[in-house]
């Protein structure tokens, strides 16, 4: 039996449109795809510690088309990148100030390096979609708290992006590293009609998961250093990443960022892209003066900031949205008050009309719900990870402090973080979304299902807490 290598086929003979990652859809010759391209570091192939090889000059040709002094590729998405950036800039036990909505990678990284995060919030938009950290707070909250590093998502999961001005300002006065998680946002470098980069923003160190838009392989991902970083934090990011890094890259993936380069550098690619954003917004009207609400350009309407025209999410009843576009093609993620699709230049656009034109018009008032829970911060996530844990029922772990994180996926946000205290928002939006994500849709992940010999009450499901109540 081969049960993966039967799932795919089935997934390929359905020949439905592909609104989610990778970028290029399964649509595209893909000419670095070949069973004789799978090989390991041999002759010419092998990296090298001093001096060129082949993958520092692909990169370096990455780097020029982003503007950045270096950029490393990754072979472990935008995961390597964003750890070894953290990592890299913040010692153990210092203080960082991070976005609460961040991927839960940076989360790791948290507990991998012992550090405190001083958490900026966002506000809820409508259906309780996150939004961006606001600016001019966040750097204010830095003013205050001093910190290593920060560490910046932008644009969300949805593609809702705000201006980095007052934080990039902040951060350069006090000489504090500026992270930014822009997974999602790797087509944004050179296109008009696009939020600008963080980079071009000023990042020291920018995150990218090239194959969510890009024609790159799943589990592609990009690091890019700002040219005015200072030399020593060059080297300490390339320490961290040997750390990290898998020893045997695939040659398929570096291949498949080798090509992307190479259309970076064609002013056909950037057309692409540049016409994209113009039909994008102009669907978006479309369909709001058809009686959808799109969460894209409701954001663009409070003029704080721009969307990602690759992404549409339609706000509303999530399973009567999920059951009109099923026979067209395949989301990128559904929840109970929406679905999210990513469009790139491979889509053919008149499907994506013919899906939106079957959801069902609801009257939806754009004011904010509490969808994500704010808990509190009891313990440190090292301390608590680490800590001595025990599993309980859900229902008991009402204000007792979580050992693992709880984390719907997609969009891999936690709900709750090691050390915060499971309240009773948690346990209410547990509750309510439990049984979507066991509709094949996404993942749970820090719910467990009790079984014989570990846990009492088998098939109950529960969290792992701390065992010491912790005041």
């Amino acid at each position: 039996m081969t049960p993966i290598i039967q799932a795919l086929a089935d997934y390929t003979k359905w020949g439905l449109a592909r609104w989610h990652t990778p970028g290029h859809k399964g649509r595209m010759s893909l000419p670095y795809l070949l069973p004789e391209f799978d090989v390991t570091e041999v002759r010419d192939l092998t990296p090298k510690s001093v001096g060129e090889d082949v993958i520092r000059q692909s990169e370096d040709l990455m780097a020029e088309s982003f503007g950045a002094l270096r950029t490393r590729y990754s072979v472990q998405g935008a995961t390597l990148p964003i750890m070894a950036a953290i990592l890299a800039t913040a010692s153990p036990k210092s203080r960082v100030v991070v976005d609460r909505i961040a991927h839960q990678s940076v989360h790791s990284a948290l507990i991998l390096g012992n550090l405190e995060p001083v958490w900026a919030y966002s506000l809820l938009g409508p259906g309780g979609y996150p939004l961006p950290v606001d600016d001019k707070d966040r750097a204010r909250l830095i003013m205050t708290t001093h910190p290593e590093a920060v560490i910046v998502t932008n644009p969300t999961y949805e593609g809702l992006s705000y201006s980095l001005t007052e934080t990039q300002k902040v951060c350069r006065e006090l000489h504090i590293a500026l992270i930014v998680d822009e997974a999602h946002g790797t087509h944004f470098a050179g296109h008009k009609g696009f939020p600008e980069s963080a980079l071009g923003q000023g990042a020291d160190l920018v995150c990218h998961g090239a194959h969510k838009t890009e024609p790159s392989l799943t589990q592609s991902g990009l690091l890019h250093i700002h040219p005015k970083v200072m030399p020593q934090l060059v080297a300490r990011v390339g320490e961290v990443w040997d750390m990290l890094a898998t020893s045997s890259p695939s040659y398929l993936l570096l291949a498949s960022l080798d090509y992307l380069q190479s259309i970076r550098h064609q002013d056909s690619y950037h057309q692409e892209w540049m016409s994209l954003a113009e039909r994008m917004r102009a669907i978006w009207t479309t369909c709001e003066n058809d009686g959808l609400f799109i969460l894209q350009n409701w954001w663009e309407r409070q003029e704080k900031g721009l969307a990602d025209p690759a992404k549409l999410t339609v706000i509303g009843d999530g399973s009567r949205l999920f059951d009109a576009i099923k026979p067209f093609g395949v989301e990128e993620k559904s929840d109970p008050l929406g679905i999210s699709l990513i469009v790139t230049p491979k889509d053919d656009l008149s499907i994506l009309m013919q899906a939106l034109k079957q959801c069902p018009r609801t009257v939806f008032k754009p004011q904010s719900r509490r969808f994500w829970p704010r808990a509190r911060q009891n313990l440190l996530p090292y301390r608590a990870w680490h800590a001595e844990r025990e599993w309980v029922p859900v229902l008991s772990a009402v204000d007792r402090i979580a050992a693992r994180p709880v984390i719907p996926y997609p969009p891999g946000i936690p709900i709750v973080v090691p050390g915060e205290v499971i309240d009773r928002d948690v346990i209410l939006w547990l509750e309510e979304n439990r049984e979507w994500y066991r509709r094949g849709t996404g993942d749970l992940k820090g719910v467990e299902r009790a079984f014989e010999g570990l846990f009492p009450g088998k098939g109950e499901e529960g969290l792992w807490v701390v065992k010491d109540r912790v005041s």
